[in-house]
């Protein structure tokens, strides 16, 4: 408990998984609404290809945010002992 008070651990890089496959299966259902719903077929394909891509992109750019901040963390951690 001590350490969702602290901020000594981040839980949001355990949270960007989440948000990948959450983000992927909205995009294969949208592409797909498309698709079914009376919508271009072009259109839908094109969100169930590039949909997918523009989620991993923006997660990865998370992911390395939060490792730079590791990285920064360490640095500063070993600069002080």
């Amino acid at each position: 408990m001590h350490f969702l008070l602290a901020f000594d651990r981040l839980i949001t890089p355990a949270i960007i998984h989440f948000v990948y496959w959450l983000g992927i299966t909205v995009a294969v259902l949208a592409g797909l609404g498309s698709i079914f719903g009376g919508g271009s077929i072009l259109k839908g394909l094109f969100v169930i290809v590039v949909g997918p891509i523009i989620v991993r992109v923006g997660c990865e750019v998370l992911v390395v945010l939060f490792r730079i901040n590791e990285n920064l963390v360490a640095l500063h951690d070993s600069k002080q002992g």
